[in-house]
């Protein structure tokens, strides 16, 4: 569990003496994101699902690529289709590739938000803590659709569906995030209160069937004998969006004269849906949810950058003791913490070991 908090802790002390101003916090930044890629990427037993995603390594190995590619999740079970051919007897490749996209496209929201110490600090203590070394398929598709957001912020639309729909192709949930195009694409949405009460109306319930429909999937890797595995930490979760949601209220005024707008009132629309959603479907919401972490990076970073030195300090020890305990709770209060994350365990770190000893 050490290893745990000695990341944590480096990644608050990070935050509390950056400045931003000078070209060494990026190349700290770089070497800890690569620290980070080994520490993802190669890890061993890790995670509540790590033997599911053995399983249905291994029973997918005489699976041929034209059902693969037709099949559901193609670019996941793509990657482990060429972990195989290269002879990779369990999930390693696949990991260390999942790993490196995780990163790859964090790294890039990252430097776009620009208070990228801040986007770990949020992302860490349960994207990449829990989620990236746990959910492969999700994990990849939440990271490029960070990115994806980045681009529909400056208008870039194509690039946006482009990448939403590479998001998908790793966990197919993903394809509802193009919900969020007709927001910025259409200029009659922002100017039409009606349309904009109908179109958010018709989202949410076309949203609720989604979820609705993938709680039958009987091929669900999250459901599979697992049924209530993190059902009920749902609402406990969702705890994460109270500061980025009483900060979108204090500033509203703020955020009300930018041409985003629209597309961060829609965000803060959906984690508001997902409350009482999480109440019948809280799995499945807890998975859609995940998404919306965008909605938290992006309001505290820009809030962050907006306020006066005193009130950044006090946010950032206000985010720092929530995220604190937050992962507190999780690591001594949660079952599958105990049970699937300690000890850390990492192949480059067994091998060295056993070579050495």
């Amino acid at each position: 569990m050490v290893i745990y908090w000695v990341i944590w802790f480096y990644l608050c002390l990070c935050n509390i003496f950056s400045s931003y101003k000078n070209g060494l916090g990026k190349v700290i930044l770089i070497i800890t994101f690569l620290f980070l890629f080994i520490f993802i990427g190669f890890r061993y037993k890790v995670g509540a699902d790590w033997y599911n995603y053995l399983f249905f390594y291994e029973l997918n190995k005489d699976t041929d690529l034209k059902s693969i590619i037709l099949g559901s999740d193609p670019a996941y079970n793509i990657l482990s289709y060429m972990g195989r051919v290269f002879g990779y007897q369990d999930t390693f490749f696949v990991n260390a590739i999942c790993g490196f996209l995780v990163l790859f496209f964090l790294l890039k929201s990252a430097l776009k938000l620009e208070k990228y110490w801040l986007v770990l600090l949020v992302y860490f203590p349960y994207h990449l803590l829990v989620v990236s070394m746990n959910y492969n398929r999700q994990a990849v598709a939440i990271s490029i659709s960070l990115w994806a957001f980045c681009r529909l912020l400056e208008s870039r639309f194509i690039q946006f569906t482009f990448l939403i729909i590479l998001a998908a192709l790793f966990h197919k949930t993903a394809i509802a995030l193009l919900m969020f195009l007709p927001i910025l694409t259409f200029t009659k949405f922002q100017k039409s209160k009606v349309l904009n009460v109908f179109y958010i109306g018709v989202s949410l319930i076309l949203l609720s069937i989604i979820i609705s429909y993938s709680s039958l999937q009987e091929t669900n890797i999250y459901l599979i004998g697992n049924e209530k595995i993190n059902s009920k930490g749902f609402f406990i979760r969702w705890t994460y969006h109270l500061i980025p949601l009483f900060l979108f209220y204090k500033y509203h005024y703020f955020f009300k004269k930018q041409n985003y707008y629209p597309m961060i009132r829609y965000f803060c629309i959906l984690v508001l849906f997902m409350l009482p959603l999480g109440i019948g479907f809280s799995t499945l919401a807890d998975r859609f949810n995940l998404y919306l972490i965008f909605f938290d990076l992006f309001v505290i970073c820009t809030i962050f950058s907006y306020l006066s030195r005193t009130n950044k300090i006090f946010l950032l020890m206000a985010l720092i003791s929530f995220y604190t305990m937050q992962m507190y709770l999780w690591f001594f209060h949660g079952v599958w913490s105990v049970k699937s994350w300690i000890p850390y365990q990492n192949y480059i770190s067994n091998y060295l070991f056993n070579w050495v000893f």
